[in-house]
Formats: C-alpha cells, structure tokens, sequence
C-alpha cells in the first residue's frame, strides 16, 4: 500500500490541557499524550486534524498550536493576539484558515505555512462559531456583551467572502448563536442556545444563495457543539447538568426531530461535544471524562476513559481515502473513475477525502494524482478545504 494508517479518535481535554487518543481498531487509549498551551491556564478549545498534523486553539493563551501527530510532538504555535481569546476556526484552503477572536469581536485569517495572522476584520459582539462553504466564511455572533453579563438580541451571522475577508451579509438569527455545520445541501446550520434558561435552544437554517434563513427547528434546552454525520443526521451536545448529559438530533435536510429537549439521547453528565464519525456513529464527550459512542438511534456503542474535561474530537481522516479503509490504493482510484465517469457511489464521508490534489474540486485530476502516488511515488494526496461535501 502507498499509504495506510490506524483509525484514531483525538479527543481534547480542556481541564487537563492535554490530548488523548482512541485507536478505533483495538479500543486502546493513551491519555496526556500531548501538552496543550505554551503556558498553565491555556483552556484549549477546539482540535482540527489534517493529515499528519492537529491544530489545537488554546485560548487563554491566544494561540493555535501545531502537533505533528506521528511524532506525538508539538511544533509550535500561532500567536492571535494578546487577550484575542481565540474560539473556533475552520481552514478555508490547505494554507489559510479563519478562527474567531472573541475578546477582540473580530474574525482573523491566519497563514499556517509562515505561522502568523495576516488580517483582522471587526465582525460581531462576542463571535463564537464558525463554517466555510461556497466561498464564503459565515461567523456566529453570539452577542455577549461582558459589560450586562448577558446577550442582545437578536443573534447575528456574518457573512465574509473568504479570499478577500470582507463582509458581504448580516443575518439576524435567534438569541445567542453558537456553533454551525454544513449539510449536504450546502445549506448552514446555526445553534443559536438560547439564554441557558427561560429562552430555549434554536437551529436557524441560511440558504448560501440567497443568505437568508430559510428553516427553523426548535429544540428547546440549551444546545451547543454541532455535527452532521453521513447519514444527514444532526448531532447536538446539549450539556445537561443534573444526573445526565443529553444529545439532540434531527435531520438535517428535512429538519423532522428525532430526540430534543422532550426525548434527549441520555449519555454522562455535562455532554460538551458531540461529534459525527464516518460509519454514522457519534463521539460525545463529558466532563465525568468520558467518550461515549452512540448510533443515530442513540443506543450506546461504546465508552471510554479519557483525559479530564473532553472538549473537542477529531478523527485521522487519510486525504486520497476515497474508500474510507483508511488506506490510500488502486481501490480509492477505482472508486473515483467509477464515481466521476460512471455515476458510482461517492468518497466516503467526509467528501473531502476524494480531493487527492486539494484543490477544491473532484475530477481527473484527482486520480491522476492518486495514480502518480500509489504507482510512481509521486506527491502524497493533500488536505484540501476542510468540510467540503
């Protein structure tokens, strides 16, 4: 095989500033295998992972930290800007990528080839969450205003063209926008959590089209991380803060609910993260430091012991791993012919994954370059944008 590695779960734990990693082969678990922060109090926030490297927000020490995953190691960090408080980010291409700063109210486009932020564009008060697609980069202003101790309503969306950074769109949404995900449609999912008490949790639907909401589902309670697995169901943490932890779903292209405030999915107490893997399970995290696995249904697939306070999960995705084996050979090329010429069955989720040149594009390209490396040591596949559908 040209390339090939083991299926791992990353989690990261806040409490703890460390990471720890599942092998989904063996159920095996290494715990505090990397340090988060460059300093104690770094309260890291979010792990994206690709390829070989994992890119880790840290924000109380105002920084994107790079690990080299195959060496356990970390290589360094992005500075965002002292008291930046950095939240969320997603990449935009396999050089840039955005991440919110919400001290600073503002959204920065940062270079991770040379390590640094190149611009800073004032969005919203307090911005959380954030989603590439079409383009375009859409950052959910929560709207906490740290002067009141609470939020203005209504919630609102900026909507940026990504290659420039300027603003194209402000959307009101519902009260205190958190997180977002991209469904198949291309559509953009807005958890706006309500006030964590008399006002209840809402998703708003924007068409990228038109950038208007044009669905709404509410779930009541108070939900916040979002995932949309292959099988269009939308994965919501939703905290739960007494005996149990509870994840909302629903689907994503037609909205109907399958468990929300009135029927939560039950999983340990303090559900944080909720985050969907290829064969439509979901990872959910909590601060009693476990992982639990759950189907769409709910029904529990399995649990681990991680380290103190699960955050945030990414998984190994291999970029060229049209198949999802996580192997990168003459199978993943087949599947592209047969997909691109012959109207076969598409890569594996997560999409992106068939881009073998990075480019934001599915074609003959793709193979070509996955023939060059399987067969003639050519350039290895590259992670292109990172939710692409």
């Amino acid at each position: 095989m040209a390339g090939a590695v083991d299926p791992v779960a990353y989690v990261l734990n806040t409490n703890g500033e460390t990471l720890s990693k599942i092998s989904l082969y063996t159920g095996a678990v290494n715990n505090n295998i990397v340090v988060i922060g460059s300093d104690a109090d770094c309260y890291p926030n979010q792990i994206v992972i690709r390829d070989t490297l994992a890119y880790v927000i840290a924000s109380g020490t105002d920084e994107i930290q790079i690990v080299n995953l195959n060496t356990e190691q970390s290589l360094g960090f992005i500075n965002t800007g002292a008291f930046s408080n950095p939240y969320w980010m997603d990449f935009y291409d396999s050089r840039y990528l955005y991440v919110t700063l919400q001290l600073n109210n503002s959204l920065a486009k940062i270079d991770v080839i040379d390590r640094k932020k190149l611009i800073e564009i004032p969005v919203g008060l307090s911005p959380a969450g954030l989603a590439i697609t079409n383009n375009k980069v859409y950052v959910a202003n929560s709207r906490y205003d740290y002067g009141t101790g609470g939020w203005e309503s209504p919630g609102t969306v900026s909507v940026l063209d990504a290659v420039s950074g300027m603003i194209i769109k402000t959307i009101e949404v519902d009260l205190n926008p958190q997180f977002m995900a991209v469904d198949d449609l291309g559509r953009v999912h807005v958890v706006c959590t309500g006030d964590y008490y008399t006002v209840p949790g809402v998703v708003n639907v924007i068409d990228p089209v038109g950038d208007t909401v044009v669905a709404s589902l509410v779930t009541g309670g108070s939900p916040g991380q979002i995932s949309i697995g292959p099988d269009h169901t939308a994965y919501l943490a939703a905290a739960g803060w007494t005996s149990a932890g509870f994840v909302y779903t629903y689907n994503a292209l037609t909205l109907q609910a399958y468990h929300i405030s009135g029927n939560p999915i039950e999983v340990d107490w303090n559900c944080m993260t909720a985050v969907a893997y290829q064969d439509s399970t979901c990872f959910t995290g909590s601060f009693t430091d476990y992982i639990n696995v759950i189907d769409s249904a709910g029904v529990n697939q399995g649990r681990y012991a991680v380290g103190s306070g699960p955050i945030h999960i990414d998984f190994n995705y291999l970029p060229g791993d049209a198949t999802g084996d996580f192997a990168v050979d003459l199978l993943d090329i087949l599947l592209l012919i047969d997909w691109i010429y012959n109207e076969g069955p598409p890569p594996a989720y997560p999409l992106w994954r068939g881009n073998a040149n990075g480019d934001d594009a599915y074609n003959l390209l793709d193979i070509l370059h996955l023939i060059s490396y399987v067969y003639s040591e050519g350039a290895r596949p590259v992670a292109g944008p990172r939710w692409v559908r």
